[in-house]
């Protein structure tokens, strides 16, 4: 359960950050979790766009198993991690396409203009996580759930 006040927060953490931990399953070891830096833009709807190479290792798990999730930390909190605010978003990861691939690159590169040094490299393409849930916590015994329907 969330109030409004929490819902806000988390939105303002992922506008402020810049990247994250990316969870994947890996395709080659047993689905063991593997997790990959991941810097991200969001779409209007708040859902997180990453731009990955081919031959990435995340990249090939993906592909394989869309099933992710992505951790965000209050980057002011490092000193005192367990103190600061972050977010687990909880999705399927898809690797996008056509007009939806064009406008998703426009959006990253707005965020990361030196990213178009390589975004148009053959072996690059934007993924989304449509988001399922959120696991927030913003401090001891502040935390809840954000479902699909509410994000």
């Amino acid at each position: 359960m969330t109030t409004s006040g929490d819902h806000a927060d988390v939105m303002a953490l992922l506008a402020r950050e810049r990247s994250g931990v990316l969870c994947t399953l890996h395709s080659r070891h047993e689905s063991w979790p593997f997790g990959s830096l991941a810097p991200y833009a969001l779409t209007d709807a708040r859902e997180p766009i990453f731009l990955f190479s081919g031959i990435a290792e995340h990249t090939r798990n993906l592909r394989a198993d869309g099933r992710a999730s992505l951790l965000v930390q209050d980057s002011g909190a490092r000193g005192d991690p367990l103190a600061g605010a972050r977010v687990t978003l909880m999705g399927r990861a898809e690797e996008l396409v056509g007009e939806p691939r064009a406008l998703s690159l426009a959006t990253y590169l707005a965020r990361f203009p030196k990213a178009n040094a390589f975004a148009t490299a053959h072996d690059f393409s934007p993924f989304i996580l449509r988001i399922e849930r959120a696991r927030w916590i913003a401090g001891f015994g502040a935390m809840g759930y954000i479902e699909r329907g509410q994000w």
